[in-house]
């Protein structure tokens, strides 16, 4: 369960899916198609969409645009390379269902890695908001 709700704060920060209430299947399904397209914009490897599937930090510069751009296809890293906290928190309130402590486990760590210092770079700067979301929720025991 503890995976679970780390999952879904990873997914609703990152975007992971636009659907109106949580369906798990639904949401591996348009992530799955979001980084594929993502993977031939940035020529990203299917090694490099495992990484994000599996929670692990980027090997390369590719795995870290890849990860940019999933997280622009769902609005949540805006144009300017920063997470967008208002969006975050609108796919944090979909993932999370009626469930306040898991919503509200989502929008603190959202709020957390919104106030991170990033590179300008926007590759690197959806890197370090990865890990810090992974770190986050290592903290509260969900992975």
């Amino acid at each position: 369960m503890q995976r679970f709700v780390y999952s879904v704060a990873c997914v609703a920060l990152l975007g992971a899916a636009l659907i109106a209430a949580f369906d798990e299947k639904e949401a591996l399904a348009k992530f799955v198609e979001k980084a594929e397209q993502c993977k031939d914009e940035v020529g990203a490897s299917d090694a490099e969409v495992q990484t994000i599937v599996k929670h692990e930090a980027a090997s390369t510069y590719e795995g870290k645009c890849l990860r940019a751009c999933i997280m622009k296809s769902f609005h949540v890293l805006g144009e300017n390379g920063k997470l967008d906290v208002e969006a975050g928190r609108e796919k944090a309130k979909q993932y999370t269902g009626s469930d306040p402590a898991k919503l509200e486990m989502a929008l603190e760590i959202g709020d957390i890695c919104a106030a991170i210092p990033v590179p300008d770079d926007h590759c690197e700067a959806a890197e370090k908001y990865s890990l810090c979301f992974k770190s986050e929720a290592h903290k509260r025991g969900l992975i």
